[in-house]
């Protein structure tokens, strides 16, 4: 009897026959897709390293009791986002990244042109010979040069009009521009008004770290110092919230890998968030501390950061807590304005590339501040437009916002037509109108510090204070205050530990110079450290580093100190 095989025909296969083979072969494609996943993800990495002149950024900061955040001073800065530019600066002896400034009797002789703004004035992603002020100056030097033209800048990243008043009274003023110039981007709106700006940065909007301003019960607007940064400000503490998983792993990634960060900016400009659900918990979180904040909060809840800086370019109705930011913006130009005029300065806005005259809301509510107090603004979108470029594109980086070096270029030709237009400027120059006004409360307050008897002196002089530790060294440079500082506060009673330090007896509060450190005043450092609520018995503290252990140490008991407060 003949069968299939006989005749040479294989057999019918059985189905855990075909299922194993459907098996195999996807876990053959699974294998050459993930193999192939891999080899993209490592020639992706490599060829991001190679083209890379350094991966990691380093900016060292400081904090100033009479501005707030600053660069350390006569330090060195590498920036880069790891995909378009790689900038090596050096900040000068103001905590500036710019050229060291010129002498005081050098600056009063010409016609001086100050800069002041945030990260687009700070240009860390240009070196510095092609910041727009510097283009500005060379420019001026070969088509005005009768008029003997001369710049400094003040930027730092993250602030707006109302923080960068002290720029001018702290370092600008003394250089006796004869024109002030105030670079105004769209997100400035957002920074001006502590709420939002303390929403989009996770902070306290009542412990800003640069001078901020606040409302008074009647309604009116004053200045307010800064706070010393420290964890206790931070809105993620205060509500107990962090971002997501995903997230927090992205972020890891990102900053660990250039191609994982050249990966999530597609994946951002692709498939923008459409949530942060940290805002809402915050948002609550100072309704219920204040009236006047659940008024302006009412009917509005924020999705994401972006949205809290864009409502102002797109927006038509604004709810009650941007009509607020309004108000700040507006005090802010009225402080400039009145310093202006004090000083014999003319004052002018630049605006960045986002913000235009082509219907555009942003620029029209600026324009809306600015015409009724008498500041020009020069309408940088509107320049670059002439020059036949597309300001969104061509004067920015591809992976980052800010200015690529045409985009400063073109800002220095636009502020050089200013100067051509406007050179009575420099020819005719106003006179002060009043002797310079007092150095604010809030700096004599801080010197004093130095005016008690230390509790404890070795590498840094201890002082205790109403609910802080300070720390004091003098003369002082950026070296001094490189490694962590330890902080062990021990109780009188152990039950006043947070559960989890009660099996120590003590808390560590241990802190890095950056975000608490104070190089404040020439060739001093100042530091100061809030302190818990609890009755203290000892205090130990000092300097380490994980190569070096342990630098210096302090320990003395707390008769000072009871409750974290001053006796």
């Amino acid at each position: 009897m003949s069968n299939a095989k006989t005749h040479g025909v294989k057999p019918h296969p059985s189905v855990a026959g075909r299922i194993r083979r459907v098996l195999r072969l996807v876990g053959w494609n699974a294998l050459f897709l993930l193999a192939g996943l891999a080899l993209i993800g490592v020639v992706g990495e490599m060829y991001f390293r190679l083209r890379a002149p350094f991966l990691e950024r380093d900016a060292p900061r400081a904090w100033s009791p009479t501005v707030g955040r600053i660069f350390t001073p006569n330090a060195e800065v590498r920036w880069t986002n790891r995909l378009d530019f790689w900038t090596e600066s050096r900040t000068n002896g103001l905590g500036f990244v710019d050229r060291e400034p010129i002498s005081l009797e050098r600056a009063a002789a010409s016609c001086h042109v100050a800069m002041i703004g945030d990260s687009y004035v700070e240009a860390l992603q240009v070196p510095i010979a092609d910041k727009f002020h510097v283009r500005l100056e060379e420019l001026a030097a070969e088509e005005l040069r009768h008029l003997d033209i001369t710049t400094s800048a003040f930027g730092i990243m993250g602030t707006g009009q109302v923080n960068q008043l002290a720029y001018y009274d702290e370092f600008a003023r003394a250089f006796r521009p004869a024109l002030l110039v105030l670079v105004f981007v769209d997100n400035d709106f957002r920074d001006n008004a502590p709420i939002l700006d303390g929403l989009h940065r996770g902070v306290d909007p009542d412990r800003l770290t640069e001078v901020s301003a606040t409302r008074g019960a009647d309604g009116t607007i004053t200045l307010r110092p800064p706070h010393p940064p420290s964890a206790e400000s931070r809105l993620a503490t205060m509500a107990s919230t962090s971002p997501p998983w995903y997230s927090r792993v992205t972020d890891r990634l990102s900053d660990m890998s250039p191609f994982a960060r050249w990966l999530e900016r597609k994946n951002r400009a692709w498939f923008p968030a459409d949530t942060a659900p940290e805002l809402s918990a915050w948002v609550a979180l100072l309704s219920r501390r204040s009236p006047r904040y659940a008024a302006l909060f009412d009917g509005w809840r924020p999705t994401t950061r972006d949205d809290i800086r864009a409502s102002f370019l797109y927006a038509r109705d604004l709810p009650p807590v941007y009509e607020d930011a309004l108000d700040f913006t507006a005090f802010a130009l009225d402080q400039f304005r009145e310093r202006a005029d004090r000083d014999g300065a003319a004052l002018v806005i630049l605006t960045s590339n986002y913000m235009g005259t082509r219907g555009d809301l942003g620029f029209d509510r600026l324009t809306a501040l600015a015409e009724p107090r008498g500041i020009p603004v020069i309408d940088y979108h509107d320049y670059v437009l002439r020059q036949g470029a597309v300001p969104r594109r061509d004067t920015r980086w591809e992976h980052d916002w800010h200015w690529n070096i045409a985009g400063h270029r073109w800002a220095a030709e636009a502020l050089l037509e200013y100067l051509k237009e406007n050179q009575e400027i420099c020819t005719r120059r106003k006179s002060p109108t009043s002797p310079p006004p007092p150095p604010p409360s809030w700096l004599t307050a801080y010197e004093s510090i130095a005016s008690g008897e230390p509790v404890a002196r070795s590498v840094f002089d201890v002082y205790t204070g109403e609910n802080t530790v300070s720390y004091l060294k003098s003369p002082c440079s950026a070296a001094d205050v490189q490694a962590r500082f330890f902080l062990h506060v021990v109780p009188e009673n152990v039950e006043d530990l947070p559960a989890h330090r009660q099996q120590y007896g003590f808390d560590n509060l241990d802190f890095h110079y950056g975000g608490n450190a104070a190089l404040a005043f020439s060739g001093q450092c100042v530091m100061e450290h809030p302190l818990p609520d609890y009755p203290i018995a000892r205090i130990r503290t000092g300097q380490f580093t994980p190569d070096e252990g342990q630098i210096w140490k302090a320990e003395f008991p707390v008769g000072a100190v009871e409750g974290g407060q001053g006796r």
